[in-house]
């Protein structure tokens, strides 16, 4: 009777137990057998990849507005998206350091945007500059690519999806080309920026403007103690009016940049502003101005031209009102 007893009381709690257990929380996406995944690496690739995707492929990023893909640590949940994936878009160039070992078990899922003999890479092979989205031209290569990839996975929606690369690559030449205009009208003596890390360089070569930085390509780095005494008497020489933080980057990081400020005003007796923060590896949060690719490019333009030349921005480059991202 007693055994009997004890059955029927573990039985009752087992079966409340079960009945009260939550759902397991998991970042993979609720399978859409009708529709191919296509899954990006960082932010702002899943942007791209979204717009050429519209409806027609289920696209889901890895990364979140704001995290770091130098130093990202790949979860669980990630190998088990990279694995259910049909496609997997990722930048390459070692920006993925931590993801290396997924992207090359991916194999032919896997592709690399950023190698292109289109572009030109910075750096040598084994510690390439991977930042190159930030020369739009070259983001319309990895447009291209992806476009050139997704298509064999929809048939039958194949052309809807080259006409929103098409419209999408207007977007970017247009961007292009405003972005050389409006970085022309700062004074050519003050064209430096002077950032935490060294992510500008394929966006300053593309429109005119000197970069440098305290640290180097990646924020996995340290910085040397002679750094900011050097950039701050750059920026006294020039009579440079700002230095910039970034969004993607450690505060330790952007006290670099203080420092430089600091530096500058006590040695040189010039003042300078702290301005940004740019977006560097990373696009913005949803619902703000940069919560896109092309957001994100107007932004950092805006931000860079009006804090070196104090003066307002295009209006190409200002959101229109109502309107996140301003396109």
């Amino acid at each position: 009777m007693k055994r009997t007893f004890l059955f029927i009381c573990a039985a009752a709690l087992l079966a409340v137990g079960c009945q009260s257990k939550p759902p397991e929380k998991t970042a993979t996406p609720a399978p859409d057998n009708a529709k191919p995944l296509v899954v990006c690496t960082t932010t702002m690739i899943a942007d791209l990849a979204r717009e050429l995707a519209g409806n027609d492929a289920q696209v889901v990023g890895i990364m979140k507005p704001g995290t770091d893909p130098h130093i990202y640590e790949p979860r669980p949940d990630d190998g088990i998206l990279f694995r259910k994936a049909d496609l997997v878009l990722v930048n390459g160039l070692h920006l993925e350091g931590k993801m290396i070992d997924m992207i090359e078990n991916a194999g032919n899922k896997a592709v690399e945007l950023a190698r292109d003999e289109r572009i030109k890479i910075r750096g040598k092979a084994a510690a390439p500059d991977p930042h190159v989205w930030w020369n739009a031209s070259y983001f319309a290569i990895f447009t291209e690519k992806a476009r050139d990839a997704l298509v064999p996975l929809v048939p039958g929606r194949e052309d809807a999806v080259r006409e929103r690369a098409a419209r999408y690559i207007e977007t970017l030449t247009t961007l292009h080309d405003e972005a050389k205009t409006a970085i022309a009208q700062i004074p050519e003596e003050q064209r430096v920026m002077v950032t935490s890390h060294d992510a500008f360089y394929y966006f300053g070569d593309a429109y005119g403007i000197a970069v440098d930085a305290v640290l180097g390509i990646s924020t996995d780095a340290q910085a040397r103690a002679a750094e900011p005494i050097r950039l701050a008497e750059l920026v006294a020489a020039r009579r440079i009016r700002a230095v910039f933080h970034e969004t993607s980057v450690s505060q330790a990081q952007n006290d670099l940049v203080d420092s430089i400020k600091r530096l500058t005003e006590e040695k040189y007796r010039h003042d300078v502003a702290i301005a940004g923060p740019l977006y560097s590896d990373s696009i913005g949060l949803p619902g703000t101005p940069a919560d896109s690719y092309v957001g994100a490019f107007k932004e950092n333009v805006r931000l860079v031209v009006e804090a070196l030349s104090g003066k307002d921005a295009p209006d190409f480059f200002k959101p229109a009102e109502g309107d996140a991202d301003g396109r």
